[in-house]
């Protein structure tokens, strides 16, 4: 006789939306590491291109997650990611308007693996939380200090080597 760990449906598909949202975090990720790179600023490249391969990692264990309770993962369409900002404030203001969300998709989605008393998912959705938390602090950090160097390209140029030993210190 099988066990198997079947998953309720809102949690399954709630799960599987999350793979949608963490493809299209990459996506706009990457998308953010060229323009940067184009633009000479290169250890931003760097520092989006490693949030990029996270996100990719969290898409990965979500698929692995859903398969592991014997649910097949589905991949829906993602809008294409924006290309172009106007400076790297408001990219950072895009970066940091991303992460808040994804903070907050995780507790919605705690709440919800709770509502269905799925203490598997709970438990799976909590290792992401001290990465998200760290990640949208950082995400504030660096857009509320590139707003603060306005258009000062000393200032600028200091914080894009930061991000570049910042996503060396990653890898």
């Amino acid at each position: 006789m099988s066990f198997r760990l079947s998953l309720n449906e809102e949690v399954a598909a709630a799960l599987n939306e999350q793979i949608c949202i963490e493809s299209s975090a990459a996506f706009l990720y990457f998308s953010m590491a060229s323009w940067a790179s184009v633009r000479g600023l290169t250890g931003m490249a760097k520092w989006f291109r490693t949030e990029a391969a996270g996100e990719i990692t969290h898409m990965g264990l979500f698929v692995d997650y859903l398969n592991d309770r014997d649910c097949q993962a589905k991949f829906a369409t993602i809008e294409a990611p924006a290309y172009e900002w106007d400076n790297p404030v408001v990219a950072f203001d895009q970066v940091r308007t991303q992460e808040h969300k994804l903070m907050q998709r995780m507790n919605d989605l705690i709440d919800l693996a709770d509502k269905h008393n799925d203490h598997l998912t709970h438990s799976f959705i909590t290792q992401f939380v001290p990465q998200q938390i760290a990640d949208t602090a950082e995400a504030d950090d660096v857009h509320d200090r590139l707003s603060l160097v306005g258009g000062d390209g000393h200032g600028l140029i200091l914080i894009d080597q930061e991000l570049g030993r910042d996503a060396d210190s990653h890898d």
